[in-house]
């Protein structure tokens, strides 16, 4: 179990406003005795660093990332194409092939979310 005074790797913390992050590393105490936490906000993925007391006092322990709930969910099932029965092969001039191959060059790629 996840002590309160120390927090660890994937931890999940939140603010008094109900702003998440989550705990990316604990460094150790430097040469003053001050340990520096490592940080991710669920708004953005910058890291941002503050000393382990100061945390402590902004945060307060809420779960654990790994236990979180992180796979996708897709909104929309998407059927693959049907394929068209094929058609005799019939001998394509130069012409046309060259033709299909430039127009399958500048078609976009689809983006998959």
């Amino acid at each position: 179990m996840t002590s309160m005074k120390d927090p660890y790797r994937n931890d999940v913390f939140e603010d008094e406003h109900g702003h998440r992050v989550a705990v990316k590393r604990l460094y150790t105490p430097n040469e003053l005795g001050v340990s520096y936490v490592e940080y991710k906000n669920y708004d953005d993925s910058a890291l941002r660093f503050m000393p382990k007391e100061q945390f402590m006092e902004v945060f307060h322990w809420v779960d654990n990332f790994g236990t979180t709930d992180t796979f996708v969910r897709p909104e929309e099932v998407v059927e693959a194409p049907k394929q068209a029965p094929k058609e005799p092969d019939s001998p394509a001039s130069p012409k046309q092939e060259s033709d299909q191959q430039q127009a399958a060059d500048t078609t976009p790629p689809k983006r998959i979310s």
